[in-house]
């Protein structure tokens, strides 16, 4: 069975039944694929008229959908049509790569082809069934493949050239693979390879790269990197806030071995970091975007942190590693026509996946997963080195109401009555430090608690205890790294 509108492959008999969601399937399993196959269809009356006949053939290929937009289609590739009026017509049961050995004289046929002869008799001779058996058994045990894009460089490079006005329809003077003149020289004695071009860009002498994973950790870290243009470090970006702490933070992850781990360390011990985020009116109006770096950085978190962010503090998170990605909740209409370019199978992950880090979420690049894409999360077919914070209802709309943030509220509210303590007070300090890691004030607590006895009167202890959890995973504070 094949797609999500019921299509199914089998036997030849598939091919000429009328029906538009089966078909003949052909798939012989890994290791065996795309090999000729041959059919014989015998007319089921005398089609033979004494003046000639003329046979019209209609080939419907509709398995994959009206639009064939399935993902699943079983259409033909390269084929051919014969039509003959010989009684009892078979297809030619021995495959064209064995009958062009057996065109060969035995004494002229190589050792492989001998062995691949010896294999087809082997798969008709009935006494060798038990055998047959064993080996069908073992191409069923074959793994299963997968497409990847590899690398192959040409024998003979292909010749490049410098093209008038940007115009390839009018190349001039050939040119040659190198690197830009302001900068050190590749080895004299190295090939004009990708190879010798990755180890230039990691080379002591060419500082840009260092700089450039630097500027991406600044900015991750404190919203804005030392050059606010994370994405162009060329001559037409903005100059750096701090070029002596950029180049000095450069040198120093070079000389720790290019060491991220010790990188990011470096970072989140400086003083600078460990600022407060407290800001006053006259430190505002002067440095409105921080470039000074005179406090600590206050800013949203990123999409797939907001996500992660409410399962860890309800307690629902899957820390595990690695692994497939995974297939949270989503809406069913995302993936039809109109919204997304045609049908697509997305199957609900249940149990322990549902609540993996945002980071394994399965993201097609015509249909971004919608709560990512709120919180400025970027599509899947472009790179994004930075991405631009914004701020709106949806967002909020999201983090009250999508399905899965108010499962989160649902189990906070179930821990805070578990583990939070046998007084309103000492819950409301637990589910509060688990959404923003502090205690809250005495007016945040009056806030809450005026909150929780007036749900009290509407529903059953439990529910009130998640309607105020909502309020608290749904706080600014809560989703604001400060």
């Amino acid at each position: 069975r094949d797609g999500k509108q019921g299509n199914f492959t089998g036997p030849v008999e598939y091919a000429i039944d009328g029906k538009d969601d089966t078909a003949w399937g052909i798939d012989a399993g890994p290791g065996r694929r795309n090999q000729p196959r041959k059919a014989v269809f015998v007319a089921e009356n005398n089609v033979a008229l004494s003046e000639g006949t003329v046979l019209t053939i209609h080939l419907v290929q509709k398995h994959g959908g009206w639009n064939s937009d399935d993902n699943q289609n079983m259409n033909l590739g390269r084929f051919r049509i014969s039509a003959t009026d010989a009684a009892n017509a078979t297809a030619d049961p021995v495959p064209a790569a064995v009958r062009k050995i057996l065109e060969t004289p035995i004494d002229q046929r190589s050792e492989e082809q001998m062995r691949a002869d010896l294999s087809y008799w082997r798969s008709i001779v009935p006494e060798w069934k038990e055998v047959n058996d064993e080996i069908e058994s073992l191409w069923r045990q074959h793994p299963k493949g997968t497409t990847q894009l590899v690398l192959r460089e040409r024998m003979q490079p292909r010749a490049t050239h410098r093209l008038e006005r940007g115009d390839f329809l009018k190349p001039k003077d050939s040119v040659t693979p190198g690197v830009p003149a302001f900068l050190h020289a590749l080895p004299d004695d190295a090939a004009p390879s990708r190879l010798t071009f990755a180890r230039w860009l990691a080379d002591r002498n060419s500082p840009t790269t260092a700089r450039a994973i630097v500027n991406r950790v600044w900015q991750a870290y404190f919203g804005t990197g030392l050059v606010s243009t994370s994405e162009d470090l060329g001559s037409q970006s903005e100059a750096p806030s701090h070029p002596e702490l950029l180049d000095w933070l450069a040198v120093e992850f070079m000389d720790s071995g290019w060491s991220l781990k010790q990188l990011h360390r470096l970072i989140v011990t400086s003083s600078t970091y460990r600022q407060s985020s407290n800001v006053t009116p006259q430190l505002y109006a002067r440095d409105p975007y921080n470039r000074l770096l005179a406090r600590g950085p206050r800013l949203r978190v990123e999409a797939e942190a907001v996500r992660d962010i409410a399962l860890a503090a309800c307690g629902l998170l899957n820390p595990k590693l690695g692994g497939p990605s995974v297939y949270p909740p989503a809406p069913e209409f995302l993936f039809q026509p109109p919204a997304s370019y045609g049908p697509k199978t997305w199957q609900f992950d249940t149990g322990p996946d549902k609540y993996r880090r945002a980071l394994y979420t399965f993201r097609f690049r015509s249909v971004p997963y919608p709560m990512l894409q709120t919180f400025d999360a970027p599509n899947g077919d472009a790179a994004c080195v930075r991405r631009v914070p914004s701020n709106t209802p949806l967002q909020a709309l999201t983090t009250l109401n999508e399905p899965l943030f108010v499962e989160c509220a649902q189990a906070l509210a179930v821990r805070t009555l578990q583990e939070g303590g046998n007084t309103d007070e000492s819950r409301i300090t637990f589910a509060f430090r688990c959404c923003v890691a502090r205690q809250p004030t005495v007016d945040e607590s009056s806030v809450l608690l005026n909150m929780l006895n007036k749900q009290r009167q509407r529903f059953p202890d439990d529910a009130a205890w998640t309607a105020v959890c909502r309020v608290l995973l749904n706080l600014d504070e809560a989703i604001t790294k400060e």
